[in-house]
């Protein structure tokens, strides 16, 4: 009799402990559908919010030789922008940069039209015989297609940056407020103080710096006030928030780098970043902004 008196116990026990953990699981999930009603509820400005994105750089075009998968139309590039949340994006064409400037400018236009998510920049270089335009023809062709930016492209089109080359269109540039764009593999960052010493009157935007880039980078920034840096690989580790804590984040451009460099990747850089919400707005969106605002074409 013993024997089966402890084997209820065994089973009574059991049955508790089966309801103990029903009732304490039933609690916890009133409590979390609480918690999440609770947020749900709350004021929007008292929660996280998406950030805003505008893109200082993309090359759209098809090139001499793409990477497979690579985004080459506009849809190609809009469809990464929607995932991306990138709201626009300043392009150039890659014609312009691979084969002849005048004929890939024209056909940015081309491509673009219609849309308004796409903010045009142009790739220019200094008159030489008859292959591109005068600074006067350039500004006049800029206002009529809506060109806020200007990118130089040395290396690549084998043209000095020098004054006695570029002086006449740099000047031009400055007068309209209009930024300078350049990739930093298109100069030495020696050649990149230079340019920023020569034209003190343009901002000039140093796109796709490189990771490797932080101590050359910083003593230029600390030199050259009119100096802007896009991020799009700038991975240096807590770089960005750095170069918020040291010079402000008003220097820094977001660029997704496409096609060559990933949009989520650089999206990434920017919220994961160690620096304020505020920061992180001038630099998505707000500071690009600004310097288009102050373009007077």
């Amino acid at each position: 009799m013993e024997r089966y008196s402890w084997a209820w116990v065994m089973v009574l026990d059991s049955s508790i402990g089966i309801i103990c953990s029903v009732e304490k699981n039933r609690l916890l999930l009133a409590r979390e559908t609480r918690h999440n009603r609770d947020i749900q509820n709350q004021p929007r400005r008292g929660r996280t919010q998406m950030l805003r994105f505008v893109d200082a750089k993309c090359m759209i075009g098809r090139r001499n030789a793409p990477r497979e998968g690579s985004p080459v139309t506009r849809e190609d590039f809009l469809e990464i922008m929607d995932r991306c949340h990138i709201e626009k994006a300043m392009a150039h064409h890659a014609m312009a940069v691979e084969y002849d400037m005048m004929d890939g400018n024209h056909t940015l236009v081309e491509e673009t039209a219609g849309s308004d998510r796409f903010l045009r920049q142009w790739c220019v270089m200094p008159k030489t015989f008859d292959e591109f335009l005068t600074p006067a023809e350039l500004v006049t062709e800029m206002k009529k297609k809506a060109v806020k930016s200007v990118r130089l492209q040395p290396k690549t089109s084998a043209y000095s940056l020098y004054p006695y080359a570029i002086g006449k269109l740099m000047e031009a540039m400055a007068e309209c407020r209009v930024p300078v764009f350049m990739d930093a593999g298109e100069s030495t960052w020696d050649g990149i103080w230079q340019l920023c010493t020569d034209y003190p009157h343009n901002t000039i935007v140093i796109t796709s710096p490189g990771y490797r880039c932080a101590r050359q980078l910083a003593p230029v920034l600390a030199a050259c006030p009119n100096l802007r840096v896009g991020i799009s690989n700038y991975v240096v580790h807590g770089g960005i928030a750095t170069i918020c804590r040291h010079f402000g984040a008003e220097r820094l451009l977001f660029e997704s780098g496409m096609p060559v460099s990933s949009a989520a990747a650089a999206v990434s850089l920017v919220h994961y970043a160690d620096i304020s919400r505020e920061e992180k707005e001038l630099i998505a969106a707000g500071n690009l902004e600004s310097l288009l605002s102050e373009v007077t074409l």
